[in-house]
């Protein structure tokens, strides 16, 4: 099942062999379910994260992109603004569920918004310095997604975070505010480095 296996991975209970054999069940899952998430509360909480963690955000942005229920954007397609407590909120076969203990202005599976901050565009706070004093940017982009620009209004300032596809080259342009630092990791690659507050632009092969 995909939340037991997403929290052996989220909380390391698995290393070497036996954790690469769950990654490759936990892939298989996901391709027995037609690319479709099989979490409530608790998996759907550390699902993108978790896969993205361990080398499989193709799948997460899979989800991402889905429409087919459940997902974020079935709900979207037929006529969500707002994140239903259930994925089976509303159905087309079936109408709407029942409406007892069902909210559909809720906050668990709006987590997703986490994601494509922190990681899609790559603006993540360092827990060790409270008010984005030194922030972790690590953006993973997919070619799918094709732009992406994201301002944030900090509390030490505004960050921006803004990627396209072009070609064969992934252009990254990002502001770091006067007074921050930034850890930056780029695609691909396991070494960072640290800079100072300002605006960059770096230009790379296709990640």
């Amino acid at each position: 099942m995909q939340t037991p296996a997403l929290f052996a991975l989220k909380n390391n209970l698995l290393s070497g062999a036996a954790k690469d054999a769950m990654i490759a069940r936990l892939r298989k899952n996901f391709e027995e379910h037609d690319n479709c998430l099989q979490t409530g509360f608790l998996g759907t909480s550390i699902l993108m994260q978790t896969l993205t963690e361990n080398g499989m955000q193709d799948i997460a942005y899979e989800l991402l992109f889905q429409h087919k229920n459940p997902s974020w954007l079935y709900s979207v397609d037929n006529g969500a603004t707002t994140i239903w407590e259930r994925w089976n909120s509303y159905t087309v076969d079936g109408g709407m569920g029942p409406r007892g203990m069902n909210s559909f202005n809720h906050y668990a599976y709006g987590c997703v918004c986490e994601w494509l901050w922190e990681t899609a565009a790559g603006i993540a706070a360092d827990p060790t310095q409270p008010g984005f004093k030194h922030i972790i940017m690590k953006p993973v982009p997919d070619k799918r997604l094709g732009h992406l620009k994201a301002e944030y209004k900090s509390a030490a300032g505004l960050i921006k975070s803004e990627w396209r596809y072009k070609g064969d080259q992934w252009t990254w342009t990002f502001t770091i505010p006067k007074g921050a630092t930034a850890t930056v990791t780029l695609p691909g690659e396991t070494t960072s480095k640290d800079y100072q507050a300002g605006t960059y632009k770096i230009t790379a092969p296709l990640p």
